[in-house]
């Protein structure tokens, strides 16, 4: 391609703003180098570390969780970071055993590290492809030096190995390059780990002997090991390793033909040649290639060699023509004739450069606060599709968005062609509108912009799409069919027995009015008395036949950590245990706390109004303790709805009655044992999501791990709904006035049991 011509510039930068230096233990010396892979997670080789521990190098025992100092080049050299072994995958023979010393190949051999944060760019990670034999590759030493670099070529790859011979010039593989990656310039990727080399014996040079030759592994048996081991970060690394398989339907062989037939196209498109220079410009500009200055434009040949060869170029060029054939029908059909063709490559892809940008950008941020947003919509929206493996975690990270999009891109589309034999709705498309309607607001205003605006491009009928989107909004506007009500409200007495509570029990009516069914007065009873009685009456409560009812438990301001959620209320001749956090959608409430400030009600009627909008707030030690967390409720925080406290029990305890004065509606906690120094994991009781289904997930985490003797989390949930009236604000009628009330029904005498 003569006209479009690659930028100028560092083509290595990708590659050593990957690259890890791994200090020996005394931080004295290079042990070897690394690779950042993504988010936290760096890998190298079993026998670097085996080095930096001063162990023998080929050694196969497992070290445990040691923890190395790592620096990196492009930042600093010196700056080092402590990272941990998360995953050992120890060297081996070829035949299962031992590897002896002065082996000259082995296999396995792969270490993987977690930082504690991810670090800062322009560290990043890296594209990889399969090692293939002729690749010229570039390897660096694990100081990074500029200097240090090793041109070498893969001169033959056999059995998940490639060998590697440099010239007599320049830097040759040596120690210290052990673990770093092989950098090929001409498909800018890296595809492979250094891992030895084969010296000469110890006599006198000759002729015969084997000089400059290194070998590494390829990255799909680096693959292979990782996913063996469960030691693969796959949410990360899907969207970095694209797939090498062709697009469905399509035959490797024939780009060549493909770019012959689009060569038609192209002239009845572009056949101006100051019009196809205008949009090769802009083609070239997005793609992040030059163009010459002269005022020529490209032929129609070289712009059908891009189309076919890179990447996005095809969708990229489509988004340039589709306003300019809007109106012209015979215009639209030679660009969906290009696109067509365009799907028999693997370079084509179903986005442009832009448009790819913008929605990988969205994407990104709502998984931040919704890491199950993306699966949630996907599995509405292609019920009658096997996900792609991107998306079979429930959870993702943001980095794994890049690879969820690159899959649903070459996804088929969903539904019949629509008037005029238009194009299908791709799936991707599909799965944008049912994100954008379980969102809302301007992020659901703009993600149907973009995806209409891509359907334009596409030539797919506006009926396609309003179909798909009133599917969506259906979808969105789902709700559990609303089940019974139980108010409870718990209180002791000075000289009640030691875990033992008196109760008072409302039940709700549909119409929100309330019938008393337990007075709370004569006597006070064990958890598990109190949970039989709830079940039995929530069982005969209005609306009980219908979904899972809600039972919102007041407690005193000491009883907040108190196990309710697990008090079993199963009968002495029940077979299945049956605590309430299983079975109902178990709430605590604390008033007392709120109206100790003379704005609680009005905080909490704000923060409540504002729950649907901005991030949760973690509360742990870092906040500064109790001034430092009022602060933050006064100022960047005032209308946060959702509370996350994490920390000891005594830590939360000056915490929690904090957000519950200053009338924070919805608290996450986890009550059960944990070391006093322990950072708890916040991702089990994570508050994001939709905020009005935390109690149902709340209540499904709490069915599992009650089932896991392993788990020792306990989530505990203030809901402090405005619209769900409090015990002492219910208005019940006195049977006395002859009035129809809560009070004078059979529901309203007291049940006891």
């Amino acid at each position: 391609m003569s006209w479009f011509t690659a930028t100028g510039g560092d083509r290595y930068a990708d590659a050593r703003g990957a690259l890890v230096r791994v200090l020996s233990a005394d931080r004295t010396r290079t042990a070897g180098a690394g690779v950042y892979l993504c988010g936290r997670t760096l890998l190298t080789c079993a026998h670097v570390v085996n080095a930096a521990l001063g162990q023998r190098m080929l050694s196969a025992r497992d070290p445990g969780g040691v923890t190395l100092d790592v620096s990196f080049p492009v930042l600093s050299a010196a700056a080092t970071r402590p990272a941990r072994l998360v995953a050992w995958i120890p060297p081996r023979a070829h035949h299962l055993g031992p590897v002896p010393d002065g082996s000259l190949g082995w296999e396995g051999d792969l270490a993987v590290l977690e930082l504690g944060e991810e670090p800062p760019s322009p560290v990043g990670p890296v594209r990889w492809l399969e090692m293939a034999r002729g690749q010229e590759v570039r390897a660096w030493y694990g100081g990074g030096q500029p200097f240090s670099y090793a041109d070498v070529r893969v001169a033959a790859y056999d059995d998940g190995i490639g060998y590697l011979d440099g010239q007599l010039s320049g830097a040759a593989v040596d120690e210290g390059y052990s673990g770093g990656p092989l950098w090929c310039v001409a498909d800018g990727a890296a595809v492979g780990l250094v891992m030895g080399r084969i010296t000469a014996p110890d006599t006198a040079l000759s002729a015969q002997h084997t000089v400059r030759r290194s070998w590494g592994l390829g990255w799909q048996s680096v693959l292979l090991e990782l996913r063996r081991a469960g030691a693969l970060p796959e949410p990360y690394l899907s969207g970095l390793a694209p797939s090498s398989e062709p697009v469905s339907g399509a035959d490797p062989d024939s780009a060549e033909t493909v770019r012959d037939m689009m060569v038609g196209p192209l002239h009845l498109l572009l056949g101006d040649p100051a019009t196809r220079a205008a949009h090769g410009t802009a083609l070239a500009g997005e793609l992040g290639l030059r163009t010459p200055a002269d005022g020529t434009a490209p032929s129609v040949a070289d712009l059908a060699q891009l189309l076919t060869r890179t990447e996005r170029a095809l969708p990229t060029l489509a988004e340039s023509l589709a306003p300019t054939v809007a109106e012209d029908p015979r215009g639209r059909g030679e660009l969906d004739r290009l696109l067509a063709l365009g799907r028999l490559t693997g370079a084509a892809r179903l986005l442009s450069v832009a448009e790819h940008r913008l929605l990988r950008a969205k994407f990104e941020h709502l998984c931040r606060h919704d890491p199950g947003l993306l699966h949630r919509a996907a599995t509405a929206a292609l019920p009658y599709l096997d996900l792609p493996d991107s998306l079979h975690a429930a959870r993702l990270a943001p980095a794994a968005v890049d690879g969820v999009l690159r899959e649903l891109e070459i996804w088929p589309g969903d539904s019949s062609p629509v008037p005029d034999e238009t194009p299908r709705l791709p799936a991707l498309l599909r799965v944008v509108e049912y994100v954008a309607a379980e969102t809302g607001g301007l992020a659901c205003r703009a993600l149907q912009e973009w995806s209409g605006q891509v359907a334009a491009r596409l030539g797919i009928h506006a009926s396609a799409l309003r179909e798909r989107r009133a599917d969506a909004e259906r979808w969105s506007q789902r709700s559990a069919a609303a089940g019974a009500r139980i108010l409870v409200e718990l209180d002791r007495h000075a000289k009640d027995p030691a875990d033992h509570y008196r109760c008072a029990v409302w039940r709700l009516r549909a119409d929100g009015t309330a019938a008393r069914a337990v007075t709370g007065s004569e006597r006070p009873r064990a958890g598990r008395e109190i949970a039989r009685l709830i079940r039995e009456i929530a069982g005969g409560t209005e609306g009980a036949e219908r979904g899972v009812a809600l039972v919102a438990v007041s407690v005193p301001p000491d009883a907040l950590e108190l196990p309710v959620d697990e008090w079993d209320g199963a009968g002495v001749d029940e077979y299945i245990p049956a605590p309430l956090g299983e079975d109902f959608h178990l709430i605590l409430r604390c008033p007392r706390l709120r109206r100790r400030s003379r704005t609680g009600a009005a905080d909490l009627t704000r923060r409540w109004n504002a729950r649907h909008r901005g991030d949760p707030l973690r509360a742990d030690r870092t906040v500064g303790g109790r001034a430092g967390l009022i602060g933050l409720l006064k100022t960047v925080h005032r209308d946060t709805a959702r509370v996350l406290v994490q920390g000891t029990a005594a830590q939360r305890g000056e915490l929690l009655p904090v957000c519950l004065v200053m009338g924070v509606p919805i608290v996450l906690w986890d009550r059960g044992p944990q070391a006093p120094d322990a950072d708890p994991d916040p991702d089990p009781l994570t508050p994001d999501g939709p905020v009005d289904q935390l109690p149902e997930r709340v209540r499904h985490f709490r069915v599992r791990a009650y089932a896991d003797p392993r788990s020792g989390i306990r989530p505990a949930l203030v809901w402090e709904d405005i619209e769900l009236p409090l015990p002492d604000e219910l208005q019940l009628a006195d049977p006395a006035e002859g009035l129809t009330g809560p009070a004078d029904t059979a529901e309203g005498t007291e049940q006891a049991i």
